[in-house]
């Protein structure tokens, strides 16, 4: 009796499946990889501070280092409280800061929470950020965008804030000083 050596097809490799133009039935969009790219690439660009993710107040004196650090810590707590939780404006505003935040963190969070709540993504936005990233192929309308696409938008946005206020501040000074 001979025995039957064909060999069993075998599943496709996790990168052939992961690079199918669907996968669960549903299309994957490049843009949502492309606008996921958007926070990535907005925080490489930032001074890293050596414990990203820790709980210490931030420098007692605006700098560009400690507002990228507050980006990280209080932005990342708004953008899951109003996009991910849904909690109300009201609620995200209740929420207490750390003993000894200075008066500027405390001030760009209850601006940064304000704007969380007022801000809604343009299309001319999307267009922007990806042309800066380089790709403006495939991108979603902001209708389109899912909610850690808009939170990666929101993020960025704050981001950005960081550094004109480090320009205008520097700017100031340079005024003062004369």
């Amino acid at each position: 009796m001979t025995q039957n050596k064909a060999k069993k097809p075998r599943p496709a490799s996790t990168a052939a499946r992961l690079s199918s133009p669907v996968r669960g039935g549903r299309p994957i969009r490049k843009a949502g990889i492309i606008l996921g790219l958007l926070l990535s690439a907005s925080m490489a660009q930032a001074p890293r501070p050596a414990t990203a993710h820790s709980q210490e107040s931030p420098s007692p004196e605006f700098n560009a280092a400690a507002c990228y650090q507050l980006v990280q810590n209080a932005g990342r707590q708004i953008a899951w409280a109003r996009w991910e939780q849904r909690l109300s404006v009201e609620k995200t505003q209740s929420a207490e800061l750390h003993d000894g935040t200075p008066v500027w963190a405390s001030r760009l969070v209850r601006e940064w929470i304000a704007d969380a709540y007022e801000w809604h993504a343009s299309d001319e936005q999307i267009r922007q950020w990806a042309s800066e990233l380089g790709s403006v192929d495939h991108l979603p309308s902001a209708e389109q965008l899912s909610v850690h696409e808009s939170i990666a938008i929101w993020m960025r946005r704050i981001g950005r804030q960081c550094g004109e206020r480090t320009a205008h501040a520097d700017a100031s000074a340079n005024l003062h000083t004369r």
